[in-house]
């Protein structure tokens, strides 16, 4: 008796005695040797479009190698179909795959960091726990040895780094999963507590603050009568937020908080001045 099924295989039954055995029908026939279908052929070069993120970062060469073989493989070429707002010329990509390899192997690391405040790069041991990407630019969260607390380190701000020999002090604390919840992109000043936003938004901005939210408890407060409205989300204030909020120039205004409504009008000040 012989089965059939969705990948045509074709399988005997046979019988001896009381034992019941299940054969290839075709004793050479294997299923390593199966050629791919088209719906699996698509699936994997949606997959390595998806790899092909990575390609030209330290420590992702892989990609690119299969990439090849597949298309060697299936013989066909495999064209990427999506394409992502990224940025590989950043300083600092070359920091990705030692940092990744830090976080998984859980070392610790010595880094020499130099932010935009400071003139002259410090020193400090670091506790590795998670990457992120924002805006085009690689973020780095670690403890921080010198301050005792999370840190935020941007890769290309990153001087240098080599392992240390320091004990490595596991997260414990820190549940990024959740952690950018309250927060527009990736500024955390625990100092800020998390407040009701509200902002007039234009007719001719509308619709994009609408198909694409500043945040994702935004919500429609009050329709205006000019065709424009008054949006709500309810966040941590953070530079990120401020610089969104200008880069939208007169289509949106900050009504409430004062605090940050202070803050905005006062940069605005200051770019008008100089212009003057």
């Amino acid at each position: 008796m012989s089965i059939a099924n969705r990948w045509h295989v074709v399988i005997e039954k046979v019988r001896n005695g009381r034992e019941i055995r299940y054969r290839y029908e075709d004793p050479n026939f294997s299923i390593f040797n199966s050629p791919l279908n088209e719906d699996e052929i698509a699936q994997l070069a949606e997959s390595v479009s998806l790899l092909r993120r990575f390609e030209g970062m330290p420590g992702f060469e892989w990609v690119e190698e299969m990439s090849a073989h597949l298309e060697t493989t299936i013989n066909a070429e495999v064209k990427p179909v999506i394409g992502f707002d990224e940025n590989k010329q950043l300083k600092g990509l070359s920091f990705f795959s030692p940092l990744f390899k830090a976080i998984t192997s859980k070392e610790c690391i010595e880094l020499t960091y130099l932010p935009y405040s400071r003139e002259q790069a410090y020193t400090s041991i670091v506790h590795p726990y998670y990457i992120k990407e924002y805006n085009q630019r690689w973020f780095l969260f670690a403890l921080d040895d010198s301050h005792v607390c999370l840190t935020t380190f941007a890769f290309d701000r990153i001087e240098a780094m080599k392992k240390s020999n320091k004990k490595y002090l596991p997260n414990k604390d820190y549940d990024f999963t959740h952690y950018f919840n309250d927060i527009v992109g990736v500024s955390f000043d625990p100092s800020m507590s998390i407040e009701d936003i509200t902002l007039w938004v234009s007719r001719e901005q509308l619709p994009y603050m609408l198909s694409k939210p500043l945040h994702k408890s935004q919500c429609i407060v009050e329709k205006c009568k000019d065709g424009g409205a008054i949006l709500k989300i309810h966040v941590r204030p953070n530079f990120e937020l401020e610089q969104k909020i200008l880069s939208l120039g007169d289509r949106v205004t900050v009504l409430t908080p004062n605090s940050l409504r202070t803050k905005i009008l006062e940069r605005i000040r200051k770019s008008i001045e100089n212009y003057k």
